[in-house]
C-alpha cells in the first residue's frame, strides 16, 4: 500500500512543483534597460540611471555633471540625447 501510495503522490507532487514555480519567475527590470555611462577625466567609467528620453535621439544631448552620456562604456558608443 505504502508503495503504491508513493509511486502515485511523489509524481503529482513533482508536476505541481514544476508548475507552481514556473509561475514564480520575475521579470526582467526595466531600469536595466536605463543604465547610461559617463567618463570623467582621470577617473574610470561611471554609471547612472537615465530617463528613457534620452534613448529617443534628438537634439539636446543628454549630459550628468556636464559630462556626455553614452550607450555603454566606450567613447566611441552611441552619444545619448533627447528630443
Amino acid at each position: 500500500m505504502k508503495s503504491n501510495f508513493l509511486k502515485l503522490v511523489l509524481p503529482a507532487f513533482a508536476i505541481l512543483l514544476a508548475v507552481g514555480l514556473a509561475f514564480a519567475t520575475e521579470a526582467p527590470s526595466a531600469d536595466a534597460d536605463r543604465v547610461a555611462y559617463y567618463k570623467p577625466l582621470n577617473e574610470p567609467w561611471q554609471t547612472i540611471m537615465v530617463e528613457e528620453a534620452c534613448f529617443q535621439g534628438g537634439n539636446e544631448n543628454c549630459e550628468y555633471l556636464g559630462y556626455q552620456l553614452y550607450e555603454s562604456d566606450d567613447i566611441t558608443s552611441t552619444q545619448l540625447s533627447k528630443p
